[in-house]
């Protein structure tokens, strides 16, 4: 179930199609519809995935800006990222988003590129990004997504147990070099606890490490994969033999964590991910007596880690909104007033904006973070364009035809056929 942050205001989502012809009609008048005020207020809405601590601080913000905005209201709503996507989907058939939504890369194009976001010049301020940061939000080149922060990949470790273990790692270290290691602090845990997790079932480490040898997920028009079946067999069965000897755990165990984690289970020392995850994984690991690290991912190449930053997450605004303008304030203060950066802080990444570095307080975990982008800063190329929008699905299909094969259910090979059926047929229902 989608769940309600505290203040959330239940009323009814704004119609689709009547928002659609009010927003033209104000348009047409040059104008962003009525104000509201004190007695009579606009009301929009605003959805965002993550746990109940980002919600708090989310809630916070929004409180404030009702606060400095007599006259409008903000209906808030929060899931954890699969809940989301789900609810997102779903919506997105009938053109019921909210006002405010947050968006994630690997969908934008599905989002963006049926004209269900608003082209967002002139409707959010972005003067103050960061160079760079407003290039992955456009769609058929128009601006439909700001982004709150950037992240890079990276590899997020239990520094004490692989300390302990007495295992350390320096960039251009091999995929071969990291199961070694995971292996060897797999021995020096107890029972139940695991050196690494299993990364084959995550598309975006794939695409990693097809980006190491000069390759991609998608073709460059996002029409087909650009990787054949034999290839996904060897990105499958490259933790055979880790899963075999125990060295990570296996999927009948880790597939009833959802929607909680290994790091925060006190259970896995290792894992490839977005380096903005740090601040989510890190406080529940140090009630656990733990301390977590970023260190380069493996590679196949020293000189290309297949590394690129994008944005940690994206704001959007619904093209059926009523409201544009107010809702492109809700964007505006979240990423550019100071108190609300100080609240929101780097939940969600190192802020993406100039005021949004300068008012933010960078707390251990977030030096971190910059420590290791800064470490990685040479080996940055540029972005894969947006993924067609059947990645959402495909996502999910990667993930689940990956459990097959490991619950024994179907070979690698026989798994690579049926992903490439299923992905082809959801790429070309997108066309």
């Amino acid at each position: 179930m989608i769940r309600h942050s505290s203040g959330f205001r239940r009323r009814s989502l704004l119609a689709g199609a009547s928002g659609a012809a009010v927003m033209a009609a104000a348009a047409a008048c040059g104008g962003d519809g009525p104000a509201g005020t004190a007695d009579d207020p606009i009301e929009i809405s605003f959805e965002w995935w993550g746990d109940g601590a980002r919600a708090e601080i989310t809630q916070q913000a929004v409180d404030l800006f009702e606060e400095k905005n007599v006259g409008v209201k903000v209906r808030t709503n929060f899931a954890d990222f699969p809940t989301y996507w789900e609810s997102m989907t779903t919506r997105m058939a009938a053109k019921d988003l909210p006002d405010v939504l947050n968006m994630d890369y690997s969908r934008l194009l599905q989002f963006g590129g049926n004209g269900l976001l608003l082209p967002l010049e002139g409707v959010v301020d972005t003067s103050d990004f960061i160079e760079g940061f407003l290039d992955t939000g456009h769609v058929n080149g128009e601006l439909v997504a700001v982004p709150i922060a950037g992240n890079t990949l990276g590899l997020i470790h239990r520094d004490d147990w692989w300390g302990d273990a007495g295992v350390t790692l320096e960039a251009g270290y091999t995929w071969e070099d990291y199961h070694r290691s995971i292996a060897t602090v797999s021995a020096t845990l107890d029972e139940g606890k695991w050196g690494g997790g299993d990364y084959a079932g995550q598309y975006h480490f794939m695409e990693l490490w097809l980006r190491q040898q000069g390759g991609s997920f998608y073709t460059e028009d996002g029409k087909a994969l650009n990787f054949d079946q034999d290839t996904l067999v060897a990105w499958w069965s490259m933790t055979q033999d880790l899963q075999a000897a125990g060295d990570v755990p296996p999927i009948d165990v880790s597939s009833q964590w959802a929607p909680e984690n290994g790091f925060v289970l006190d259970a896995v020392g290792a894992d490839l991910g977005w380096d903005n995850f740090l601040a989510w994984y890190s406080p529940t690991v140090a009630e656990n007596g733990g301390t977590l690290a970023l260190a380069a991912p493996p590679t196949l190449d020293p000189t290309n880690l297949g590394l690129y930053l994008k944005p940690s997450m994206q704001l959007c605004v619904s093209a059926t909104t009523k409201y544009p303008e107010q809702s492109g304030k809700l964007i505006d203060f979240l990423l550019t007033d100071p108190e609300a950066i100080a609240i929101l802080g780097t939940n969600r990444g190192v802020p993406a904006t100039n005021v949004g570095r300068d008012n933010v307080e960078i707390d251990a975990i977030a030096q971190q973070v910059l420590d290791y982008e800064a470490s990685v800063e040479q080996y940055l190329t540029a972005p894969p364009p947006p993924p067609p929008a059947a990645t959402g699905g495909i996502e999910v299909k990667f993930g689940e035809i990956y459990e097959q094969v490991l619950f024994g259910e179907l070979a690698p090979d026989a798994a690579a056929a049926t992903f490439f059926t299923e992905a082809e047929t959801l790429l070309a229902a997108e066309q």
